[in-house]
């Protein structure tokens, strides 16, 4: 069962966020939310009975929740986070599982964002947090989500308008301490890169088989290698997962010019791929075998 929420941050006369922890006695604190004054509430006192550290209000102050205040302030700190890496240039990967076919995702949140906007209108809803490119569209939305989740017009919104919904749902006010953990491995992302989830279509995603100079193995020949090359709102990646369709344009592609292609497949995945074979090795398996005869 999950403990009490209980407010644990505050700010300073000058607006800065104040984690408990910080605190100081004789410094005034005020609420987040509603601005009203806050008792610091700090015994330093452990064990069965004693509370955990936290901040009041000195006098009741209806519509201000913990809750309220533990969404606020993990907003702020994300997008503080966010800020942060993209100023230093850092990417910053999510993983997650699709909700539809439950394949592996990963992307970098921040490949195509040029700016970050708290609370950005959009009409019909105002995301907590907004991402947004170079051209002034927005690419994705994050919700942080603690008691209230999204209505479904704010849902559905997102879905016709193909904007990337990332949901992170806090439960206590521990969340505080783990942010970067909790953002880059989302409850929800609403995106999901396999070519064969039923809701691909749903997704701005572009594929594209590229072809990559390499060496053989074994012995070095200058050889050709595919892969397929992924493009969405959370950045480009390479990829092995072919579809039949892309497996059997390549045959094609490869008898045009007088190649072989074999199909290789993952280990891990499964997941079925095309390779050249290499023109120097099999001309010397064809003269041992000859030689054999």
């Amino acid at each position: 069962m999950n403990k009490e929420i209980l407010y644990t941050t505050a700010t300073d006369k000058n607006g800065g966020l104040i984690r408990i922890n910080n605190a100081e006695k004789g410094v005034d604190y005020y609420c987040p939310l509603c601005k009203k004054e806050f008792i610091l509430r700090k015994s330093g006192k452990t064990g069965k009975g004693s509370r955990r550290s936290h901040f009041a209000h000195n006098e009741i102050t209806p519509n201000c929740t913990p809750e309220g205040v533990l969404h606020y302030s993990f907003k702020k700190m994300l997008i503080e986070l966010l800020e942060r890496h993209k100023t230093e240039n850092k990417p910053f990967i999510l993983n997650w599982f699709c909700n539809s076919c439950g394949c592996k995702n990963s992307g970098n949140l921040l490949e195509k964002t040029a700016s970050i906007k708290e609370e950005y209108g959009l009409g019909e809803c105002r995301p907590d947090i907004a991402l947004i490119d170079k051209a002034e569209k927005i690419i994705a939305v994050i919700e942080v989500v603690v008691t209230h989740e999204p209505e479904e017009s704010v849902l559905q919104y997102y879905k016709e308008n193909k904007i990337t919904l990332i949901r992170i749902d806090l439960t206590s006010e521990q969340d505080l301490n783990r942010i970067e953990e909790k953002v880059k491995n989302p409850d929800i992302v609403d995106l999901c890169l396999s070519p064969k989830c039923s809701n691909r279509d749903q997704y701005r995603i572009n594929r594209r088989v590229a072809v990559l100079q390499t060496q053989c193995n074994r012995c070095s020949s200058p050889i050709e290698k595919y892969e397929i090359a992924i493009e969405s709102v959370l950045g480009k990646r390479m990829s092995l997962d072919f579809t039949d369709d892309e497996i059997n344009w390549m045959k094609s592609k490869a008898n045009e010019i007088g190649f072989r292609v074999q199909i290789a497949e993952k280990e891990d995945t499964k997941e079925k791929y095309p390779v050249f074979v290499c023109e120097n090795c099999q001309r010397m398996r064809n003269r041992y075998r000859s030689s054999r005869l």
